[in-house]
């Protein structure tokens, strides 16, 4: 026999942890201990039919944690006081004695708590909490009208099989009716709670300012930028192009508009079509294969020099088609060579006397990059992302002193020689390589892979050039790194991971409405004769009497068994004048509460049949109604 507060207090305890789970990356220390010592000490007053913690002090504890972490409510602070509020509302209701009331309680928490994760992030692994969550308390909701009728309740493990079986359906089925609704409820263009959270999910690898000198150090950031989905492409035309910063500014570089009547066209090459799914991002710039000859899916703005920006906010995630023509050349149409020239006044005098060097060495501008490449090549730079220049001069400390830096301090110096030395160039901010994911057919871009390269004017076309390959271990790092690749078990999970993003998070009122319209022109087209039709109607009739027959004689047989257990109820309350029998109350309690081994047989017997999935036998009914005689 298993007593029916077992499997319901197991339930209790792993929702709270399923509640609990998605917040803890991202909650203090403190709350999150405290709610690992609630969960144990609850778990251990539950073993031990122990609850120290009455009422009063859970409401003291409850009420003390909410002024403690309401005072850090504010606009920019809303989510994570929230969560630390609800996470140790949990914790208190699990110390506390299990009543019908406060168990109704943990299982409401524990959906509260893993509905607020979705405000700090949603990956896949939240639909791994739901499933579970939404199954295991669908199933204590059941197990909970037992214990709430008898607390004492015991069944045999074949009457608790049955039990269990008969509970799962509920959330088979409202998983179910949860996916439909998902597909056909109404979707809004924007999401409706993102003022809540406005900070969350914006985060980049590159941005619209290249400032070489700033940080003696820089960290890797392996979180996924985009995905983009497509044919497998060489390594060497792997750069994804989203910036042109046009502009220096001392030893930084900035975007400003280009000049009037530039145009960019794509000569060449060979077309690609990608389909990129970004995450969120603050610029709003749109990334292609290098070069992006067009853009579609989104409502972007494209300017002179090629560069496509969203026109709304990119603080969440979203998709489109990008064609590139990688191996193609980007001509400039009427472009200003002066205004790829201009340098600020306070130019470093050792960059300057090197410029006019090269100039006077090469006459062409072919001729100056490669004199400038040679020099690169015989400083034997280091390409490296610790111990940086970080002087007020950085650009001279990186060619001369230092000789280690990252791509901005390569691609830097290397255009401000270029334009020195007379050869109109510019900064391209972008990223380079990607791990291509055979299960998902895509490459997943990451944060590391944040790339600023050069592009110079060189007889009315730009020219690519990646002066970071220049560096003397480039082959050990720049492109070692670019073929690492990801191991079997992180492309798996990337690719459930992206999978989730396709399905769940860009299915938006857009792609709604798309769906809906490509079913009604798939139902259109569908055509059915009149005699199919007939045989269909003829057949569900057939099914609907067979299952309507089944039905009633279901119902008859339960209607005769319910009556023996309401006479038995009668019977029993009036020969042992029991008082507090209401319809919840069991037929196990009531049979005990009488004391008359009659009324235990009947009860077990009864129960035997009610719950362990056997119908009751002509003899079982024949002895329960000797029994029922019996007791007058």
């Amino acid at each position: 026999m298993v007593r029916i507060r077992i499997p319901l207090t197991a339930l209790v305890y792993a929702s709270a942890l399923l509640g609990f789970a998605p917040l803890s990356p991202h909650m203090e220390t403190a709350p999150l201990l405290l709610f690992l010592l609630f969960w144990g000490g609850g778990l251990t007053c539950d073993l031990r039919r122990r609850h120290p913690v009455g009422a009063p002090l859970a409401t003291l504890l409850s009420l003390g944690f909410c002024l403690y972490y309401g005072l850090g409510l504010s606009r920019a602070n809303l989510v994570l006081p929230l969560v630390h509020i609800l996470t140790l509302l949990l914790g208190v209701r699990l110390l506390t004695a299990k009543s019908p009331r406060n168990v109704l309680q943990v299982f409401l928490l524990s959906l509260f708590a893993l509905a607020s994760s979705s405000l700090l992030s949603l990956e896949a692994s939240f639909f791994a909490y739901l499933v579970p969550l939404v199954t295991g308390i669908t199933v204590g909701l059941v197990l909970l009208c037992f214990y709430r009728a008898d607390p004492d309740l015991a069944l045999e493990k074949r009457q608790l099989r049955t039990v269990l079986a008969t509970a799962l359906l509920l959330p088979a089925g409202s998983l179910v009716l949860m996916l439909v609704f998902f597909v056909i409820l109404p979707r809004t263009g924007y999401p409706l709670w993102d003022f809540l959270n406005p900070a969350a999910g914006a985060r980049t690898g590159f941005s619209e300012q290249v400032t070489p000198g700033s940080v003696a150090r820089i960290a890797e950031d392996r979180k996924v930028a985009f995905r983009a989905e497509g044919p497998e492409i060489p390594l060497q035309q792997r750069y994804w192009r989203g910036v042109v910063l046009n502009r220096s500014k001392g030893s930084d570089w900035i975007r400003t508009a280009p000049p009037e009547g530039e145009q960019h066209r794509v000569a060449g090459g060979s077309p690609v079509g990608l389909t990129i799914l970004s995450e969120p991002q603050r610029t709003g710039f749109l990334y292609a294969l290098d070069p992006p000859a067009d853009l579609s899916g989104v409502r972007a703005a494209r300017a002179a020099d090629g560069v496509f920006r969203l026109r709304r906010s990119p603080e969440k995630r979203y998709r489109y088609r990008a064609e590139s023509r990688p191996g193609g050349t980007l001509t400039a149409e009427g472009a200003d060579r002066q205004f790829y020239l201009q340098m600020p006044a306070d130019k470093p005098q050792r960059l300057s006397d090197l410029a006019r060097d090269i100039r006077s060495r090469g006459t062409t501008e072919t001729e100056r990059i490669a004199l400038l490449e040679d020099f690169f090549r015989n400083q034997r730079l280091a390409y490296a992302t610790d111990d940086l220049p970080v002087s007020a001069d950085p650009l001279t400390e990186f060619l001369f002193e230092k000789k280690r830096g990252y791509c901005e301090f390569f691609a830097s110096s290397f255009a401000t020689l270029l334009r020195l030395s007379g050869v109109p160039a510019r900064l391209v901010g972008g990223y380079y390589g990607g791990d291509y994911n055979e299960l998902g057919g895509y490459y997943a871009v990451t944060e590391d892979r944040a790339h600023v390269w050069v592009e110079a004017l060189v007889e009315n076309r730009w020219v690519r050039l990646d002066p970071s390959t220049l560096a003397v271990n480039a082959a050990s790092t720049l492109e070692r790194r670019q073929r690492s690749g990801l191991g079997p078990a992180a492309r798996l999970f990337d690719a459930l991971q992206y999978l989730w993003n396709q399905a769940v998070l860009t299915y938006d009122l857009g792609r709604q409405l798309s769906l809906f319209r490509q079913t009604g022109r798939s139902l259109r087209q569908v055509s059915v004769s009149r005699e199919t039709l007939g045989w269909s109607f003829g057949l569900a009739m057939i099914l609907a009497a067979a299952g309507g027959a089944v039905g009633v004689a279901h119902r008859r047989r339960k209607d005769k068994e319910g009556k023996l257990a309401r006479a038995f109820v009668r019977r029993v309350q009036k020969k042992y004048a029991l008082e507090g029998i209401g319809p919840e109350t069991g037929l196990l309690t009531v049979a005990r509460r009488s004391g008359d081994p009659l009324c235990l047989e009947f009860a077990e017997l009864y129960c035997r049949g009610a719950y362990g999935g056997v119908s009751l036998g002509p003899e079982e009914r024949r002895r329960l109604r000797e029994i029922l005689r019996a007791l007058g």
